[in-house]
């Protein structure tokens, strides 16, 4: 029987399209996932987690908003949006919707995963993520359009 490993978490890093950038720079940003994932399947429905972990800590934090420091207003001016802190949206997040969500959108192609160059395409493969791994989801856009 295999040790369980879901106790402990992992660092990754996921590829960011920097906010704002004109030059539409990509850089590593550090992700946190709240355990070991063993495929992409456990690999997305754990980034969902993190996700939500973050947006819920956001939310609560926007109960008691404090004023902004003189370096978040110039990171919030370099980006060109301006955040206050305030959680306007009261509903709770329904986490297997989000996980089933983002599970469907990767099976049906809208959203491809790459850890470094290699596409991640199996869902219940057996997957190796080490510390310091550097995973990117890319969202692809429809596009359409009239031709007169």
């Amino acid at each position: 029987m295999k040790p369980d490993r879901r106790n402990t978490g992992v660092r990754v890093f996921v590829m960011l399209k920097t906010p704002g950038s004109l030059t539409k720079k990509v850089k590593e940003y550090p992700f946190v996932l709240g355990s070991e994932p063993h495929s992409l399947r456990d690999l997305i429905a754990e980034a969902v987690r993190s996700c939500l972990s973050a947006y819920r800590a956001r939310a609560e934090r926007g109960k008691d908003p404090v004023p902004l420091t003189d370096e978040q207003f110039d990171g919030m001016r370099e980006v060109g949006k301006f955040a206050f802190g305030f959680h306007y949206n009261e509903k709770e997040p329904d986490e297997t919707e989000a996980i089933r969500t983002a599970s469907e959108a990767v099976e049906d192609g809208l959203v491809r995963v790459f850890r470094g160059n290699e596409e991640l395409t199996c869902f219940d493969k057996e997957l190796k993520v080490n510390e310091g791994d550097v995973f990117t989801f890319v969202r692809l856009t429809m596009l359409s359009g009239r031709m007169w």
